[in-house]
């Protein structure tokens, strides 16, 4: 994750959601969950949203929410399920990872990634994972927002997924 991510570049959505974060009242820097309120966010948002919560000793990540344009998508349904091989398969390590290196970090991010749905449709999204706090400023949530850049049948090999730090947030010690 070492580069910044160019917020006028990013899908609508994306962009939105993150307008969205950026606006509600932080603890130690970052928002506060219990701030969340999808009656605030712009509806043209909604459906590109997705809640994922963490959990410690061991690490795992539930995907509290799912907004209807994933589920439409991706041809998937994941709210109320766990980030793991039997949801993301062989990915899901490497999302995970991502997940708890932003945590520690208590950074936002986005992440270009190819995606397959189970119609076989191979398509490329853009996603933005921004980090939450409870009261006492430990990162308990991810907000998020998903958009499609791109999608066919006859996919690009040659894609590697990618990653940029969105801003850098202070370290609380």
């Amino acid at each position: 994750m070492g580069q910044y991510a160019d917020l006028e570049s990013l899908a609508t959505p994306v962009r939105g959601v993150y307008e969205y974060w950026e606006a509600l009242p932080k603890f130690q820097g970052l928002p506060l969950k219990s701030s969340l309120d999808p009656v605030d966010m712009p509806l043209e948002y909604l459906p590109y949203v997705f809640l994922v919560q963490l959990e410690y000793n061991p690490f795992a990540a539930l995907i509290r929410l799912q907004g209807t344009y994933i589920n439409h998508s991706l041809g998937e349904y994941f709210t109320n399920k766990y980030i793991d091989e039997s949801t993301f398969g062989e990915s899901a390590s490497t999302i995970l990872a991502g997940y708890e290196e932003a945590a520690i970090k208590r950074a936002a991010y986005v992440s270009q990634e190819e995606v397959h749905a189970i119609s076989g449709q191979t398509m490329v999204i853009e996603a933005i994972h921004l980090p939450m706090v409870d009261e006492q400023g430990k990162v308990i949530y991810f907000l998020g927002a998903l958009s499609r850049i791109s999608g066919s049948t006859n996919h690009d090999h040659e894609f590697r997924g990618r990653r940029w730090d969105v801003k850098a947030v202070n370290k609380i010690a």
